[in-house]
């Protein structure tokens, strides 16, 4: 089936169901990260644009990457959302 783009609101309900929260605004970019004290930590954080209806599919694949989960669990889970 492939990632396919999806509601920036859905996204966010997915990374936070994870257990990543909102971390700081730079520019327009929202980044998340997994809270200080959490036993998961990213070097790198989550970056989202708000300002999008949807997110890229690059940005998906790219926050994929960062988090360390497959396309195929993302298809899997976002459904639920």
């Amino acid at each position: 089936m492939g990632v396919k783009q999806i509601p920036t609101y859905k996204f966010i309900a997915w990374l936070e169901s994870l257990g990543l929260r909102y971390e700081r605004t730079k520019a327009s970019h929202d980044h998340y990260n997994y809270p200080k004290g959490h036993p998961k930590r990213l070097t790198r954080t989550v970056t989202v644009r708000t300002k999008y209806k949807e997110i890229p599919i690059l940005h998906i694949h790219t926050n994929l990457k960062t988090l360390g989960i497959s396309k195929d669990q993302f298809e899997a889970e976002i459904k639920n959302f």
